[in-house]
């Protein structure tokens, strides 16, 4: 993603935050409940401001290499052992 970005302009101090940002812990709080820091292992985080943005660069980014709508089939395989019991991975 960072490629992209630099490729669309976004340089310097903007491009190293967005990097931060993106490689970074993050919490939510829910409530009064604050969970426990962990990285972000696919997509960003819920109710950031930087969501939309990074939507329209990843989109932008597979606008170069298709052509139809049904051209790429994505996804990836997310090895979890979640408990319902604790709703934790």
């Amino acid at each position: 993603m960072a490629v992209g970005l630099y490729t669309d302009g976004v340089r310097g101090a903007v491009l190293l935050w967005i990097e931060f940002f993106c490689l970074s812990t993050h919490q939510t709080k829910v409530g009064s409940y604050l969970s426990d820091t962990e990285a972000l292992i696919s997509g960003v985080v819920q109710g950031s401001g930087i969501g939309p943005l990074m939507f329209l660069v990843y989109i932008n980014e597979l606008a170069t290499v298709l052509e139809f709508a049904d051209d790429v089939k994505l996804y990836q395989q997310q090895l979890c052992t979640c408990s319902a019991a604790t709703a934790s991975c």
